[in-house]
């Protein structure tokens, strides 16, 4: 999938809130070639490790049940809990 820019403040809008679909993430999901994601919402606590582009990446943080995080999240490794990653189109 190519990743669309969010430089209109529309596109950024369609992107964090599900425009173009979500996963739902646990341990063991396999990441689909080329996807990226720009929110995550936790559904439980979680631990988790995220890569971005630029900016700061995660390892092994822990998140509560119903927090939102944004960003360009180029991969997502879920080590306990489920959370939603909204793809980034």
């Amino acid at each position: 999938m190519s990743f669309n820019t969010i430089v209109r403040n529309q596109d950024f809008q369609a992107s964090s809130f599900g425009e173009y679909g979500f996963r739902l993430v646990e341990s063991g999901f396999s990441q689909p070639a080329g996807e990226v994601y720009r929110a995550i919402t936790f559904v439980e606590d979680s631990i988790v490790t995220v890569t971005c582009g630029s900016g700061d990446g995660l390892t092994a943080e822990t998140f509560a049940a119903g927090l939102t995080i944004y960003g360009k999240f180029n991969t997502i490794s879920v080590s306990s809990g489920r959370l939603i990653a909204y793809i980034g189109g």
